[in-house]
């Protein structure tokens, strides 16, 4: 019994390998993946009641995200693009005695976002090793995010206002640059992406008075992202 299993799956890699040769060789691929990301924004304006706020700590959340992708090769050169449902996770503290002169020291204010989308890029790759199963690539080229409005959002603490709503941008543009490296079918994905302009088009705020303005709070911030993935391609 032992035997026989051992044949099975000798036979099961064997085939794999194979196919995975043929179908790497092919002229398209098409694949899935997953992964994990961390999200820095670099903050260049963050004022909160005409008060700029210098001192805060940024805290990078793990994200995740799904993909579906196409691959056309050309020899060791491939165009790739993707659609991929990304979850985006960013928070950042500052002490509230720097918009409040009334505040303690100690008390905080934090801005917390969600933001959902569906990014397209375009990469164009070139492989520096592709040895039988093993391959080894670098690849660059631009990202387009959609942001789902709907499914996102915002949380704020201890600000001096009843109702905050952030407006983002509906696309935000980036630049991808990536390594990746395949054994046979799988492979895995490293990637930094840097965001090309603000994400964020303003606020609209209300504090205890009913008064409405856009101008009150302004959380300027340009997005980059370090990224981790697995994935298969048949």
């Amino acid at each position: 019994m032992i035997r026989r299993a051992v044949i099975i799956l000798s036979l099961c890699i064997y085939c794999a390998f194979t196919f995975a040769q043929q179908g790497r060789d092919a002229l398209i691929n098409y694949g899935v993946k997953g992964g994990f990301s961390s999200t820095i924004y670099e903050v260049h304006d963050l004022t909160v009641a005409g008060q700029p706020i210098n001192n805060y700590m940024a805290k990078s959340e793990i994200s995740s995200f799904y993909t579906a992708f196409a691959r056309v090769n050309i020899k060791r050169h491939y165009l790739q693009t993707e659609v991929s449902y990304n979850i985006s996770n960013y928070s950042i503290d500052f002490s509230s005695d720097q918009w409040n002169t009334s505040a303690q020291p100690q008390n905080q204010s934090t801005i917390s976002t969600k933001i959902i989308g569906l990014e397209v890029p375009l990469y164009y790759g070139y492989h520096i090793l592709k040895e039988g199963p093993y391959g080894l690539s670098l690849y660059i080229g631009p990202k387009a995010k959609f942001i789902l409005t709907d499914y996102s959002s915002h949380t704020f603490n201890n600000f001096p206002y009843t109702h905050i709503e952030e407006h983002i941008h509906p696309i935000n543009f980036s630049l991808m640059i990536g390594l990746g490296i395949n054994i046979s079918r799988v492979f895995f994905d490293f990637s930094f992406e840097y965001g090309l302009h603000n994400i964020s088009n303003g606020f609209t705020t209300i504090d205890i008075e009913e008064n409405t303005s856009p101008d009150n709070l302004i959380f300027n911030r340009r997005k980059n992202v370090f990224s981790f993935s697995i994935g298969f391609m048949f």
